[in-house]
């Protein structure tokens, strides 16, 4: 496991098989609907489930000590339990990559992406390729600008080849990028952390749509 800051978000990041401690019952008590959508997996699906569950219980639970974490994974779509979660007084993000889970936990006045890969995952090339017209992204910049639609809220609704991705150039934030999405008036900034080995990392931090 570990764990870095970025402009007052807290990223954390463990390997679902080192899961210990942390079970069904504890997902029930974030909500039913966190219990329904376990049911709905399986295997390292579910693993992986159960580990990021309980990093967003751990994270938050640092702020008020036994506090009762209950999220909302309503899908804005269809209704469903599968959206991604939501909780009174934060905003969260959860990326899974094969061997590793992600998340993200900042305040509630910005909405959150983030996004981590495995370097070693060529086949993952392959894939992305296919989305983009003239030059596919690497691995890095394919998380950014995953995190970036992520933070914008509407996910790959967006074309990610619509995406721009630029370098800040005004000195103030070194390193970080503004991701310009379709019919989104502010950027989101971007920045891929130096987090697990063997993986990029990707944090996005925008305002609420």
């Amino acid at each position: 496991m570990g764990e870095l800051a970025w402009q007052g978000v807290t990223v954390a990041w463990t390997t679902p098989s080192r899961l210990e401690g942390f079970d069904a019952t504890d997902v029930l008590a974030m909500g039913r609907g966190q219990h329904e959508r376990l049911l709905q997996l399986g295997g390292a699906q579910r693993q992986g489930f159960l580990a990021g569950r309980a990093l967003i219980r751990d994270l938050l639970r640092r702020g008020d000590g036994e506090r009762v974490v209950a999220l909302d994974s309503t899908c804005e779509r269809c209704g469903g339990p599968h959206g991604r979660p939501r909780t009174a007084g934060s905003s969260l993000s959860v990326s899974h990559g094969d061997d590793l889970v992600a998340v993200a936990v900042g305040p509630a006045s910005v909405s959150l992406g983030v996004d981590v890969e495995p370097l070693a995952h060529a086949s993952r090339l392959a894939e992305i390729a296919p989305l983009f017209p003239a030059d596919a992204p690497d691995l890095a910049a394919w998380t950014r600008i995953e995190a970036a639609v992520k933070a914008d809220g509407r996910g790959f609704a967006i074309d990610p080849a619509e995406v721009t991705l630029r370098v800040r150039s005004d000195g103030s934030a070194p390193g970080v990028w503004s991701a310009v999405l379709p019919h989104r008036r502010d950027p989101i900034d971007v920045v891929t952390l130096a987090g697990p080995t063997g993986h990029a990392l990707s944090l996005a931090i925008g305002s609420p749509r």
